[in-house]
């Protein structure tokens, strides 16, 4: 029990070194280096890259900061116009204020969207209300064997609601229970367009509630359409309800209305480890994707063709010094937080190659040289041995800090 109990805090002690140190080293040597921001001018139909106080075409053309301003003037359109300088019309349209704030729109998505913990209940907003402001229902859903509103005040099941909804949705082809529900379940909002909800097969419907009736549409998508993740959008422009990421068949959007499916000029996208940013003004669209060491930028026309291209690829961390030097010294490291998850967990991230094994090595022999120098047998410790080969450092700090003193070699007693 006490040899048990004793290696039981040497697995602790392997966990927390392997969790505090390359938290640390990392925050003494890593030089995290950063994508430079990219802008598309409608001006100059190119792009514009933006590192500290440098403003530059891809080809290296610096602008000063009249000219930046000049050439983005649907993005600094108020500062133009207080320096009078705002153009009236550009490409043939109408540079009018509230067109330009219509159009303009910003979306972000990151891997932490989909490893996320999500709400089990969600209110269902009336979507013709008649009233300027949203109100929050007094019960919220839940699809699993059925559609199910609870009341909040008393924890009761509303049934005649649940009935209602549950029968339209069956008529339509639901197959219960939900995968996906994504919505706005909010009031601070411009309108309600409920939800978009996945069932068990993977189909895609629209489920809102209209004077207190529910509207229920399927929606038609491409064969082995594998939606991993739904995000609705509140854009002024009206334009599309949503975006939709899947795994294999690239970003779509869901237009406003039609129902159609929009992709976006964007391959091998990933959404478990990628992230995208778009903007969107009164001419282009910009869609900006970022990997671990790269970034591409895509600038659509309002038909979404590519109308420019522009990307930067750097080192990756293990590519970099301090990541070399990483990778030699530690076998491993474990983390409780991930870029890529909002959960909190362990993560275990093995170090690439093998330069690591003559670290090990060194930390084994220094494990070897300690026991032989307190007199200790070297049979009743082969198990520190194995765990200080296996982990290096970290299990040379965990079998010092506790010492195998239970197992010390006693000499016979001479009579």
């Amino acid at each position: 029990m006490i040899k048990f109990s004793r290696y039981l805090l040497v697995a602790v002690g392997i966990l927390v070194a392997s969790i505090v140190i390359p938290s640390l080293y990392w925050t003494i040597f890593e030089k995290v280096p950063r994508s430079p921001n990219t802008f598309f001018s409608c001006v100059t139909d190119d792009f514009v890259v933006v590192e500290g106080s440098s403003r530059k075409s891809p080809e290296g053309k610096e602008y000063t900061n009249e000219e930046y301003e000049k050439i983005l003037p649907l993005m600094f359109y108020r500062q133009l116009i207080a320096d009078g300088t705002m153009p009236d019309s550009l490409k043939g349209v109408k540079l009018e204020m509230p067109a330009i704030s219509r159009a303009s729109s910003f979306y972000r998505y990151t891997p932490k969207k989909i490893d996320t913990p999500v709400p089990s209940l969600w209110p269902m907003f009336e979507s013709q209300s008649g009233k300027v402001n949203l109100v929050m229902p007094e019960d919220y859903f839940r699809i699993g064997k059925r559609m199910e509103f609870i009341v909040a005040r008393t924890n009761r099941i509303n049934e005649e609601k649940s009935v209602l909804f549950t029968d339209a949705m069956t008529a339509e082809g639901f197959a219960f229970p939900a995968g996906i529900v994504a919505g706005l379940p909010t009031t601070r909002k411009s309108c309600d367009e409920g939800y978009f909800v996945t069932d068990s097969n993977g189909s895609l419907f629209h489920i809102k509630m209209v004077k207190g009736q529910p509207y229920v549409a399927r929606i038609e998508t491409p064969e082995d359409f594998d939606i991993v993740y739904i995000e609705a959008v509140d854009i002024r422009s009206k334009e599309f309800y949503c975006y939709i990421f899947t795994a294999n068949q690239g970003i779509y959007l869901l237009m406003d209305e039609v129902y159609d499916l929009q992709r976006l000029p964007v391959d091998g996208f990933n959404p478990a480890i990628h992230s995208m940013r778009v903007s969107a003004d009164l001419f282009n669209k910009s869609i900006h994707v970022y990997g671990e060491n790269w970034y591409e930028a895509i600038a659509v026309d309002d038909r979404y063709e590519v109308v420019g291209t522009h990307g930067d690829r750097w080192e990756n961390l293990y590519e970099r010094s301090e990541g070399k030097m990483f990778a030699s010294i530690f076998p491993f490291e474990i983390r409780t937080k991930d870029d890529n998850s909002a959960h909190v967990r362990f993560y275990f991230l093995p170090s690439p190659g093998y330069r690591w094994v003559i670290v090990n090595l060194v930390a084994l022999a220094i494990a070897f040289l300690m026991i032989r120098k307190r007199g200790w047998p070297v049979r009743s410790n082969i198990p520190d041995l194995v765990i200080t080969g296996l982990t290096g450092i970290y299990g040379l700090i965990a079998t010092q800090f506790f010492p195998n003193k239970f197992n010390k070699f006693k000499p016979p007693v001479k009579k």
